[in-house]
């Protein structure tokens, strides 16, 4: 036998057996399609008897509206609404003397509460280091009272504020962030402050390194809420005080300290040093200086994101040479 004739006759019975499995393959798809087709009736079949599945209407597929429209938004309206009435109640009752300030405080604290947890979050992590040479952009910080300048040279590099000694200023509100006139009012009062506007964490790790030089007045570092500060957390130094640091929350009825050290602190050895405040969802807050806990305590009173940073020189000399607000998981 010639062997081409017989290898080319072993590819002839090949070629030919696959046309007739692939024949047999149709017929088999042919079956197994007509049973999943009775199955997948069957079973819808059953859905829709028992109610799991709703078949559309005739009139849905002729065209006629088959949903109601949404409502969602509209009860959102509906809701804000509510809260704004609410709060404008809440003002009006506190102006007249209406019902007892803690009750009203109670109602403002859940207010905001629900702001806090309905309302996504805008917060964006924060820092500067001021190694640009200015502070008037990226990120933008404006001076509302006293002397701010930025030193470029030395080994106290930063943001400046120097300040006489002064008695210490224990609440600073309404216009501490209104530029009108701040010049004198910072020269009168006796305070220097500077805030930089920024979307922050309820939940944060608020790290300022800075220099210190005088042995008196202080510096107040603070986060805070609303256009003027109404409502603050911030972390006093007070430098030759024996109560030397304390943990702070201010509001319109004043400044209200959650913790204090005492005894008096030496950062005045013209090395930079680091006063960081945590703050945990839980409202758990921690006062670090140089990485070591130096107050506790815990406060759920400020909800929702935080608006700004403002720095105050109550008094002596301040290099501020790093700050950075980083969210904490």
């Amino acid at each position: 036998m010639n062997i081409s004739r017989a290898i080319g006759a072993r590819e002839g019975e090949v070629r030919e057996s696959g046309p007739s499995r692939r024949q047999g393959s149709r017929r088999f798809g042919v079956g197994v399609g007509w049973r999943a087709a009775l199955l997948a009736g069957a079973a819808l079949a059953g859905l829709a008897a028992s109610g799991v599945l709703v078949v559309p209407p005739a009139a849905a597929q002729s065209g006629t509206q088959q949903y109601q429209p949404w409502t969602g938004a509209q009860q959102g309206q509906a809701t804000q609404k509510m809260l704004t009435d609410l709060k404008a109640i809440i003002a009006q009752g506190e102006k007249d003397k209406a019902a007892s300030p803690d009750f009203l405080a109670d109602l403002k604290k859940t207010i905001a509460a629900y702001e806090a947890a309905v309302t996504p979050s805008q917060a964006k992590p924060f820092f500067d280091d001021f190694a640009d040479g200015e502070f008037a952009s990226n990120p933008a910080w404006k001076v509302s009272a006293g002397s701010w300048t930025i030193d470029r040279g030395g080994s106290n590099f930063g943001l400046v504020s120097k300040m006489r000694r002064q008695e210490n200023l224990e609440t600073l509100l309404g216009g501490i962030l209104n530029p009108q006139g701040n010049q004198g009012q910072g020269g009168q009062n006796g305070y220097a402050s500077i805030y930089a506007k920024a979307k922050l964490p309820a939940a944060f790790t608020f790290t300022t390194s800075f220099t210190s030089k005088d042995r008196y007045g202080g510096l107040h570092l603070t986060l805070y809420q609303g256009a003027s500060a109404q409502n603050q957390y911030r972390v006093s130094y007070q430098p030759g005080n024996q109560t030397s640091l304390q943990l702070q929350r201010v509001s319109a009825q004043g400044a209200v300290a959650l913790g204090s050290l005492n005894g008096v602190l030496n950062l005045e050895n013209g090395k930079p040093h680091d006063i960081t405040l945590t703050r945990d969802a839980a409202g758990k807050m921690t006062v670090l200086i140089d990485g070591k806990v130096a107050i506790t305590a815990t406060d759920t009173t400020l909800q929702g994101d935080f608006d700004g940073v403002l720095f105050t020189n109550v008094g002596g000399s301040y290099w501020i040479r790093q700050v950075s607000v980083q969210p904490k998981g």
